[in-house]
């Protein structure tokens, strides 16, 4: 199992009030998701008007 995730917060604009989804994605290192998340880009923003996407790395705790 992965020991990060990035965190990717994404907000569109499909009406008036904006919805934000949040997308996790494991990552093996802490190094790895920090350069996957500075260099991060949406797949549909040709599709849908995103307003803002947000990133972050987070550790994942397992519990035994």
């Amino acid at each position: 199992m992965s020991e990060f995730v990035l965190v990717v917060l994404v907000t569109m604009g499909f009406t008036k009030d904006p919805m934000t989804f949040e997308i996790r994605l494991p990552k093996d290192s802490y190094k790895q998701c920090i350069k996957d998340s500075k260099s991060y880009k949406f797949p549909f923003e040709d599709l849908h008007r995103v307003i803002s996407v947000k990133t972050s790395c987070e550790r994942v705790i397992l519990k035994n």
